[in-house]
């Protein structure tokens, strides 16, 4: 009797310790939850993507739709990018379209949210000072790294209504999606993760910025550069660079940052006629330049030139003539006067 009622004694202890065990793991499972939601995703973004643009001008704003499973960033109350969530993903699908020069600033609101989305669940999985900054990688192991990230790069060219050229190039994203699984995140770090920068200023996004770059009123010894980044605020400022060559040393051409979101040019002046500069741009204390812009002068005028009545042969022939026309008036006058028209 008495080994009975020990035995029952003996499993109840068992199993309240069983049970605490239970509770305990639980309480750690929920601190350390291995799938994150939508909701603490959208905190954080605005923590480290809408909070610091806000901070310099922008009015972003986010939006969770559950009815139809969407998730919008807005900016000035236009829709600057507009993601689909499930229970373990977030996406934007975009492979429908294909970059043009119309619609490549449309594009420029979903690749900067996708950076500020990929860095949010990179915090939120636990890892702290690491990114992904290697653009060579392409994102295709979605199984082991939850992630899928599908770019396709645009270049365009052409030449203004004055003859001058531009051009124009970057990335275009056309697909992202990411595992909502942090094992997964963790996994894609310890793979291709970099340390983060030192450097906690307000403007860190804003420095990892491209601009494009275009050129205007090109004559013989000038040029009009615009360089352009598609954002909202109007604190972003960029700084114009030169060099003989291509692959040569580039030099920038003015100590003032120029305001590379309003169409604000910067004359480069002080230069040769018919002779080819290269120049590029990137945002004021950036590292991420812009394409390679090609400008060739014009030829200086010739002496000779008719168009230049100052000191070209249009002015000698002018004055040649206006003396033949004067001394044939004068030989006809003379005729009439003379004696030997009379006999």
């Amino acid at each position: 009797m008495m080994s009975n009622r020990r035995l029952q004694s003996e499993f109840k202890i068992i199993l309240g310790i069983f049970l605490i065990g239970i509770i305990l793991f639980s309480g750690i499972s929920s601190v350390y939850a291995e799938t994150l939601t939508m909701q603490n995703i959208d905190t954080e973004f605005k923590k480290v993507f809408v909070d610091e643009l806000n901070k310099l001008g922008s009015s972003i704003t986010t939006t969770i739709n559950t009815n139809d499973k969407t998730y919008v960033v807005s900016s000035n109350g236009e829709n600057m990018a507009t993601f689909k969530y499930g229970d373990d993903y977030i996406e934007f699908d975009n492979r429908n379209n294909k970059p043009t020069q119309d619609n490549i600033d449309e594009n420029f609101g979903p690749f900067l949210c996708v950076g500020g989305l990929i860095q949010s669940m990179i915090n939120l999985s636990g890892i702290t000072n690491k990114t992904i900054e290697d653009d060579s990688v392409n994102f295709t192991d979605y199984d082991t790294y939850g992630l899928l990230l599908e770019t396709e790069e645009y270049y365009f060219e052409g030449s203004s209504e004055d003859g001058s050229s531009w051009s124009m190039g970057g990335d275009y994203v056309t697909y992202f999606k990411m595992s909502f699984d942090t094992e997964k995140i963790k996994a894609l770090i310890n793979q291709y993760g970099t340390d983060l920068s030192t450097d906690d200023s307000d403007d860190s996004i804003i420095k990892s910025l491209v601009p494009t770059l275009k050129a205007s009123n090109v004559t013989e010894n000038s040029v009009t550069l615009y360089p352009h980044v598609p954002y909202t605020s109007s604190q972003v400022y960029c700084d114009i660079y030169r060099s003989n060559s291509a692959d040569g040393n580039y030099e920038k051409i003015s100590d003032m940052a120029i305001n590379c979101i309003d169409v604000v040019g910067l004359i480069d002046d002080d230069l040769k006629s018919n002779t080819t500069y290269y120049y590029k741009a990137t945002v004021a204390g950036g590292t991420k330049y812009s394409d390679v812009l090609k400008v060739t002068t014009k030829g200086a005028k010739s002496s000779n030139d008719p168009s230049n009545p100052k000191t070209g042969a249009f002015f000698n022939i002018i004055i040649a003539l206006i003396i033949m026309l004067g001394s044939v008036c004068t030989i006809v006058y003379v005729r009439r006067k003379s004696v030997f028209k009379k006999i």
